[in-house]
């Protein structure tokens, strides 16, 4: 009998669309909504759009989008939905980038509430115990981060079965390794190549799975200075960015590599440039733009103007600390909201000596309500 995998329980049927942008450019010419808008342009009456070889665009913040006709614009929707089932908000963020679709949050919803896959994969999660509280952010990149394997996943040619994950914890940049398994040795290996690059942080935040409890990896942190924290045993919220990544990894992988689902190492870096590219929602930036002080450059993006990207070259070095200061920010913001919010359907829960207490079911440490005695720690949550 073949082995259950993560992928494996994601059987899907995937649709394309090709020649999207030439197929607008056609429908642009028998749409109405388009049609009044360049009459409109033609008699000075507007300055928010503009035509280019008869093609319409619309001008926001100077930039410039390509207007959807109305025939095409679930078509448009779903493909860029389609292309990795993400949520609302990166679905919209994605197609802001190179289209314009008036109220096209409202018709993103009723696309995603249509998409069967979406409605058979998106897991569904219930409520727990314990108030939210946020694990401090510095206002750098690459100082905390949060690391786990993910897998099984069906075996490659390679012998790949799993994927390593590091998360930058200020600017959430992510990075995929596929690896062979889930050991410490392959957690170090993978930590080794990120320190060539860009050193080591000063703190790695793991679960207490047997990879990063080893003795190899605890020596290899040391040996590092590296402080290494370990989330307590049952509650995947204290790693909660690795947690969240990998709820949109899985599926999206599987979705991607329905055909052959061994084929799946093949779409990691695909969806890693996608994470790394789209807007985050806690710091209002996109990971490499804080990461790197500049916007990705990716193939669907319109073509950026030479003279004004080195005018704002000039600036880099200025604006990318004012743009770290700024997210930091917008991180506090959020932290604080998600508490709030958190804590509304919560009450006080703080176990003191002489309590007998329980272990969940599902963590059974001990089955029969013990004595507590003593108290180690609050939750914390990122």
């Amino acid at each position: 009998m073949k082995q259950v995998d993560c992928l494996s329980r994601y059987p899907i049927m995937l649709v394309t669309h090709d020649e999207i942008t030439s197929r607008i450019v056609n429908c642009q010419q028998s749409d109405e909504y388009i049609s009044s808008i360049k009459q409109l342009l033609e008699n000075n009456q507007i300055n928010d759009f503009v035509l280019k070889n008869n093609v319409l665009y619309k001008i926001v913040n100077d930039s410039v989008f390509l207007v959807v006709p109305e025939a095409l614009q679930n078509e448009i929707i779903r493909k860029v939905h389609t292309n990795g089932h993400f949520a609302l908000a990166k679905t919209e963020q994605v197609l802001e980038q190179e289209f314009y679709i008036p109220n096209a949050r409202t018709k993103i919803e009723n696309v995603i509430a249509n998409c069967v896959e979406c409605i058979l994969y998106n897991k569904k999660h219930g409520k727990g115990e314990g108030f939210l509280n946020p694990i401090p952010k510095d206002n750098v990149p690459l100082n905390i981060y949060h690391i786990d394997f993910v897998g099984p996943l069906p075996s490659t040619n390679k012998r790949y079965q799993h994927i390593f994950t590091v998360v930058d914890a200020f600017t959430k940049f992510t990075w995929f390794y596929p690896v062979k398994s889930p050991s410490a040795q392959e957690a170090i290996d993978k930590l080794k190549l990120q320190q060539t690059i860009f050193g080591n942080p000063s703190r790695i935040i793991t679960d207490r799975g047997s990879s990063f409890t080893a003795n190899e990896f605890e020596t290899y942190c040391s040996e590092e200075g590296i402080q290494h924290l370990k989330i307590t045993t049952g509650i995947p919220r204290g790693n909660g960015q690795i947690e969240r990544m990998h709820r949109i990894l899985i599926p999206v992988l599987s979705k991607l590599s329905h055909d052959d689902p061994t084929k799946w190492f093949k779409h990691v870096s695909t969806v890693q440039r996608i994470i790394n590219s789209s807007t985050s929602r806690s710091t209002k930036y996109t990971p490499f733009e804080l990461m790197m002080g500049t916007r990705m450059k990716n193939k669907e993006d319109i073509k950026v103007n030479e003279v004004l990207h080195e005018e704002y070259l000039n600036h880099l070095m200025h604006e990318r600390d004012e743009m770290r200061n700024d997210a930091k920010k917008n991180i506090l913001k959020v932290q604080e909201e998600n508490r709030r919010n958190y804590d509304k359907k919560r009450k006080k829960s703080t176990p003191v000596q002489g309590w007998r207490l329980r272990c969940d079911s599902a963590n059974t440490v001990w089955d029969w309500p013990q004595a507590a005695t003593k108290i180690l720690r609050t939750l914390r949550s990122d």
